[in-house]
């Protein structure tokens, strides 16, 4: 067996295979407008530019598991981000997200609200036919969000999320970086695949 392999099996075991819950949440997120940095290396010389950007949409799923008695939730997830544009023109493309998340607050089922706190942090794919975002991907993002779980699973969440990516052309010793920081709602489902109790009541 590969490395490769070992660390994947060793992941799932470790972010899964002890869990006494599981739980899927698909969402879809809409984040607001906002002015983007556009930096520009060439040749050692720096400029930097501010473009005014429209909104980014977003939708994925996340796979969340906790143990009974903690508080705590984490994960992983996946997803599809929009483009940023600014005036029609493409200042980064679409991306595939691929992240960590950790969740602080107890759901509690039989409870009308549930509060949790969230941060996530990842990858960013670009879905470019252009070979010049994926020469050096030092593409990021994390996301902090404070959300509420209601009846049925509804989640609503506001979240903050700072995302950078880089578009380098190494021949020509050319780089920019598109960094845009970004507030954000989220419309989720939560979704109880599995929730196995650990300790049981016993009647006396």
């Amino acid at each position: 067996m590969s490395w490769k392999k070992c660390l994947f099996v060793l992941t799932s075991l470790c972010l899964f295979g002890f869990s006494h819950s599981f739980d899927l949440k698909p969402f879809a997120q809409f984040y607001f407008p906002t002015d983007i940095t556009v930096s520009k290396d060439s040749m050692d010389v720096s400029a930097e530019q501010e473009w005014e950007s429209n909104f980014v949409i977003e939708a994925g799923i996340e796979a969340l598991s906790s143990a009974e008695f903690n508080p705590m939730r984490y994960g992983l997830g996946i997803g599809f981000r929009s483009a940023q544009q600014s005036d029609g023109v493409e200042a980064a493309p679409p991306s595939i997200p691929i992240w960590m998340v950790l969740s602080f607050g107890r759901i509690m089922r039989e409870s009308i609200i549930s509060p949790y706190l969230s941060v996530r942090g990842g990858y960013l794919a670009p879905i470019s036919t252009e070979g010049s975002w994926w020469e050096r991907p030092l593409n990021y993002f994390a996301n902090c969000g404070v959300g509420v779980v209601l009846p049925l699973g509804i989640t609503l969440e506001a979240s903050v999320d700072y995302s950078s990516m880089q578009k380098s052309y190494v021949d020509d010793d050319v780089k920019y970086r598109v960094s845009s920081l970004r507030i954000g709602v989220m419309l989720a489902m939560n979704i109880v695949v599995s929730h196995d109790k650990m300790y049981k009541q016993t009647s006396e």
